[in-house]
């Protein structure tokens, strides 16, 4: 039952109802046979540019691409470095900026509308900056069975130095509504007591339907001891 090409936590998180759907929606998935009816969540080709430039600059890491009951959607990932100064020091800082980007259109031929941006920043001066994306965990699925698409998103950043946990970020967007947990990753060194790994959800996690609840869980889970190589 298990298909290698699925996270295995979507196989702990989901009642039998909704595995299936939910493996074909999840960005990176294997395809599972043919295309669903327009008003499930199909899972696209990346689409070409032709007259309509596809939304994104050259920091683009990934799109993902499918079809949901309000139409055609791309989610897009990027991930720059800036500098900045500080207005109260002076003092120049290293931004590492994460941005995700849902676009839609209802044309296959059209022009792509912006419907929200997400935007993680990270300063850091003189220490270590790390921030991207968890892109084999970043997707789309549609856990409610509504034929509306939720995006998962999650991220890592750091600004430190030594053996220090990582800041984690987890948010499941469903329409206008979003729910997350944001966190630190758990550190075990030999021989010392594990340090690290609390978190807290938002505060509408506690009124979100069970099956996000189970899936943003499932998730912290798995990414709170996942290393990170900087």
């Amino acid at each position: 039952m298990h298909d290698p090409a699925c996270p295995p936590h979507l196989f702990r998180l989901l009642n039998p109802a909704l595995i299936g759907a939910a493996c074909l929606a999840l960005a990176g998935c294997a395809e599972q046979g043919p295309a669903a009816a327009v008003h499930e969540l199909t899972l696209l080709p990346e689409p070409v540019a032709t007259a309509a430039p596809l939304p994104g600059g050259d920091n683009v890491l990934r799109r993902v691409h499918f079809r949901d009951r309000h139409g055609e959607g791309l989610l897009v990932l990027e991930r720059r470095d800036e500098t900045h100064e500080d207005a109260d020091s002076g003092e120049v800082l290293d931004v590492a900026v994460l941005t995700a980007q849902l676009h839609a259109r209802l044309d296959p031929r059209g022009a792509w509308s912006k419907q929200w941006q997400r935007q993680i920043r990270q300063p850091c001066a003189g220490l270590d900056l790390e921030a991207g994306w968890f892109l084999e965990h970043v997707g789309v699925t549609d856990l409610d069975g509504d034929g509306q698409a939720e995006i998962t998103l999650a991220s890592h950043t750091f600004c430190g130095g030594g053996i220090d946990p990582h800041q984690l970020h987890i948010s499941l967007i469903d329409g206008g509504t979003g729910y997350g947990i944001e966190g630190e990753t758990r550190v075990s060194l030999p021989g010392e007591e594990p340090f690290g790994g609390e978190h807290h959800g938002s505060a509408n996690l506690a009124t979100a339907p069970a099956a996000f609840v189970q899936h943003l869980e499932a998730l912290w889970s798995t990414l709170r001891a996942q290393p990170i190589t900087m």
